[in-house]
């Protein structure tokens, strides 16, 4: 049992790392249902049109943060070995990389917007409204992407609480300009989705600059000078890329089969797709764990393998997969206690309502599964495999859960909470594969040495 419970020093050191996080993005996430249901207050085609869009900037977020996890595990192994040079030429090719991506899908969204959109609706109505918000989040993508370069460099060096703050500023600001501009408070003009859209862009920009003042006051042992920013060393840049490139095709198939997941259940209507947006903001609610398991492992596990300590990182990442398991269950439980009475916030009619709370009880479900799955994958990721995690996740997802969908949409007539229920039950199978390349342990690795052995 002492293999899968630690001691106080452990979990002091886990709620160190894990509960600001926890923190900030449950403040997050709870602005973001109080925004989602500003929205909902326009109709469910408002609803409709700005989660078709979240779904495309979700692609985004995903590719991001595959592309940034590949320099993301180098930075946590050199910031545990000290080597603070390879630390800074990480963060530049996270600014490089980020950019890159910022620019390539600001092109995409502004030549093919309406095409993208088209995928999830035909109604004229939903689709203008889409194009709308998408006109002014194409440009959030560069502040934001940005924020998150900066960012994750000081999670995978452990500094968490002066992000918590930023983004509280940041989510408030949202939520403040939400309401005037939504609904024309304060003599502003009533501007429904455009005034949600241009909420967000300017919370994002705020968050920028606030992050950058950060990056200057505490980050001196990873920020660099733009003058510097394409000086990386060819042989650390290339292995770079090697780690990176399988995380960002995970992440570019895994948000691809999430967008079309979203696509299948679409096929049943508006109602569905509102319904889709609902349970996703609810479900985001606990959800948050997921962010903190990824940080705790990067901490615990990557930082520990940078440092060659490769008994201790096995005996974390065992902690680890107990104690996310466990929370999940608490958090499950909450999800489901929440369906009960949550939903009476949304100006939505009941047969959207009825959908969304079966959606979000299979969500409270097979929670434990998604944590034990996360955990696995970061694990893997914390020491390099990313072979297996490509495996794990996009692979499986589309070998397995992309042509169910897709086949349940087209070839029945199944309810689309139906449809739901047997694409998240496909994660169980996950939980062995993931498990059997876990216990191969090619994760057991020192980066950080192997980096210096390569430049001798």
């Amino acid at each position: 049992m002492k293999l899968h419970f630690g001691d106080k020093a452990f979990y002091k050191t886990l709620w160190m790392v894990a509960a600001p996080l926890v923190l900030q993005q449950l403040i997050t996430t709870s602005v973001q249902l109080v925004d989602n249901v500003m929205v909902g207050k326009l109709g469910e085609q408002a609803i409709a049109s700005v989660s078709v869009v979240n779904q495309l900037y979700f692609i985004v977020i995903l590719i991001t943060f595959g592309a940034l996890g590949g320099a993301g595990i180098f930075s946590a192994q050199f910031f545990g070995s000290k080597d603070y040079d390879k630390l800074k030429q990480t963060f530049r090719f996270k600014l490089i990389i980020g950019l890159s991506i910022a620019l390539i899908f600001f092109i995409v969204f502004s030549l093919f917007g309406r095409s993208l959109i088209m995928l999830f609706t035909q109604n004229e109505v939903t689709i203008d409204l889409a194009l709308t918000y998408l006109s002014y989040a194409r440009w959030s993508a560069f502040p934001w992407i940005i924020s998150v370069a900066i960012a994750n460099t000081f999670r995978e060096t452990g500094v968490t609480k002066p992000l918590l703050i930023i983004s509280i500023i940041a989510i408030l600001t949202n939520t403040l300009l939400n309401y005037i501009l939504i609904f024309g408070h304060l003599g502003a003009p009533r501007l429904g989705v455009e005034g949600a859209a241009i909420a967000t862009l300017v919370s994002r920009i705020v968050e920028f600059l606030l992050v950058l003042i950060l990056l200057e006051r505490k980050g001196k042992i990873f920020n660099s000078k733009i003058t510097q920013l394409f000086h990386i060393e060819p042989k650390l840049f290339s292995s770079i890329v090697v780690m990176a490139l399988p995380l960002l095709l995970n992440e570019l198939f895994w948000s691809s089969g999430q967008t079309v997941f979203l696509h299948a259940y679409s096929t049943r209507g508006d109602q569905a797709l509102a319904a889709m947006n609902i349970t996703s903001a609810i479900s985001q609610l606990v959800f948050v764990t997921f962010g903190a398991i990824a940080t705790a492992v990067a901490v615990l596990v990557g930082n520990t393998l940078g440092r060659n300590e490769l008994d201790q990182a096995r005996e974390n990442s065992k902690k680890l997969i107990t104690t996310a398991v466990m929370v999940a269950i608490v958090a499950g439980l909450v999800l489901f206690i929440l369906s009960f009475f949550i939903l009476n916030i949304y100006d939505v009619e009941d047969v959207t309502k009825n959908i969304a709370q079966f959606n979000i009880r299979i969500n409270a479900l097979f929670i434990p599964v998604f944590s034990f799955n996360v955990t696995m994958y970061f694990t893997l990721r914390a020491g390099g495999d990313t072979r297996s995690t490509f495996m794990m996740d996009a692979g499986y997802m589309w070998v397995i859960p992309v042509p169910i969908a897709l086949l349940l949409a087209y070839l029945t007539s199944l309810p689309v909470t139906l449809m739901f229920l047997i694409v998240q039950s496909l994660d169980i199978p996950k939980m062995a594969f993931g498990l059997s390349r876990y216990r191969k342990e090619h994760w057991v690795r020192n980066l950080a040495i192997e980096q210096q052995k390569e430049a001798i």
